[in-house]
């Protein structure tokens, strides 16, 4: 069996050895720039976190438990493999486990809010953790006005650097007599008798194979455009996210700290990538076209927000690099993983930015369907020819969105007059978000609030399942 993989990002590296962990008569060919041009995972801390993505309404939301339990399945697997990856490539791969969690003031209630939920959360589901006084914490040295009143630690959850992760994984299926590498962009996918029969580059050239895997990350909408395939793919989205590595000596963190989500984001956090180096991020923004540079106003709130509320020597790290990656992200907001209507034809993307840590999980649904053409996995609510899943309410969609938009704000510098400003504000969200559901025929579903612009500015249009 020939099996082509188009993206050389982390599912299609961990999808490559699975298989060929797993069927000893294959041959496969991984399709993707040497470069890893906008691989999100390569700009990612990396962080192995469920409990701490947690919001006040993950738990209550069937969709988002949903997304949760399949998250939160991939982490007790991850210390056994980076284990085993270490083995086989013979080379330490930077990672660590345990993860702290402050909850400060430098935005609004929100923040105390998702604090609270994942204390909830790791309650509920009896995982371990500390309460601690956030001055315990090694290395973390906010100021005065950024400090943290609460602190958690979640030992389960850690960190790895992202880079020697996709070396190690590089470098052992280059070893493979059964995996062939391309260095190149796929430009379409050619279709005969129903079927897909090849693959064209950009450069011209074709690969051909028997089953074809399409996780090429954020690029997907425009390879399925490019190819008369006659499928209907939910659209994916650029999640343009920016992450900076801060050579930071002895001021380098020996765990993760990292506050909760806010402001439609994972708010600011700092993890090690060895002892000499600290990576902070994360931005993000929805974009329908890729975008090669980090805007300004990323690196800056980055690089206060770190200062302020992690460490203030920061001020003396040397900025080695500015990442920019770019998240999957599709227009409901939930992973596209699995069997199309095209026989040989399996889709892999818009995991946004839980592709690496749920990477084992889905490596493994990955490599059953192939394999054997079914998976015990339940992945029906991420299948690629879905409709879209109304996770929200409409009145849900709008409160979430008002909320984080004044929460984001906050962590742009905004400071309210001492009057009714931010009822005002919230007020005029609230009203601006009621006529954009109008405008979209949004009457019994709710924008997802990432989307929010995607639909604004008319991304998100005439299609039947979007206009109810």
């Amino acid at each position: 069996m020939n099996i082509v993989i188009v993206g050389n990002g982390i599912l299609g590296l961990t999808a490559a050895y699975k298989l060929i962990n797993r069927d000893k008569n294959i041959s496969i060919t991984i399709i993707g720039p040497d470069n890893n041009k906008g691989c999100a995972s390569l700009a990612a801390a990396a962080m192995f976190n469920s409990f701490a993505e947690l919001d006040e309404h993950t738990l209550s939301n069937e969709t988002d438990l949903k997304k949760f339990l399949f998250n939160k399945a991939s982490t007790p697997i991850w210390p056994g493999l980076l284990q085993q990856l270490q083995e086989e490539w013979g080379k330490p791969i930077e990672h660590g486990f345990g993860t702290y969690i402050i909850n400060n003031h430098i935005s609004d209630s929100l923040e105390d809010e998702n604090f609270d939920a994942i204390v909830h959360g790791l309650n509920q589901f009896n995982e371990p953790f500390e309460v601690i006084k956030p001055t315990s914490i090694p290395k973390y040295k906010p100021t005065a006005q950024g400090r943290a009143a609460r602190a958690i630690y979640i030992n389960n959850e850690g960190w790895v650097n992202p880079i020697s992760l996709m070396s190690a994984l590089k470098d052992i299926l280059l070893k493979s007599s059964k995996v062939n590498f391309v260095d190149g962009y796929c430009k379409n996918l050619h279709k005969e008798d129903n079927k897909i029969s090849k693959i064209i580059l950009e450069d011209g050239a074709t690969v051909s194979g028997d089953i074809y895997l399409l996780a090429p990350g954020a690029t997907f909408s425009k390879i399925i455009n490019e190819s008369d395939l006659e499928l209907d793919f939910l659209k994916i989205f650029y999640g343009v996210g920016c992450s900076l590595l801060l050579k930071t000596g002895a001021d380098t963190l020996p765990k993760c700290i990292r506050t909760p989500n806010r402001g439609l984001a994972c708010g600011i956090y700092s993890a090690p990538q060895n002892d000499q180096h600290t990576l902070v991020g994360a931005s993000n923004f929805i974009s329908p076209w890729p975008e090669d540079f980090a805007r300004t106003t990323s690196v800056y709130t980055l690089l206060k927000s770190a200062m302020e509320q992690i460490n203030s020597d920061y001020y003396r790290s040397d900025l080695v690099k500015v990442n920019v990656g770019w998240r999957p992200t599709s227009e409901d907001t939930l992973p596209m993983l699995g069997k199309t209507s095209i026989p040989n034809l399996i889709v892999a993307t818009g995991t946004k930015r839980d592709g690496l840590h749920c990477s084992p999980v889905i490596s493994d649904y990955l490599a059953d369907i192939i394999l054997t053409g079914h998976s015990e996995q339940d992945m029906d609510m991420y299948a690629p020819e879905r409709e879209p899943v109304r996770m929200y309410t409409r009145e849900e969609a709008i409160n979430i969105t008002v909320k984080h938009t004044i929460n984001a704000a906050y962590q742009h510098d905004f400071v309210p007059a001492k009057n009714r400003m931010v009822d005002d504000l919230e007020k005029y969200y609230y009203d601006d978000l009621c006529k954009l559901h109008d405008k979209v025929g949004a009457f019994t579903w709710g924008i997802p609030p990432e989307m929010v612009n995607m639909y604004r500015y008319d991304h998100i249009k005439d299609r039947k399942k979007v206009l109810q």
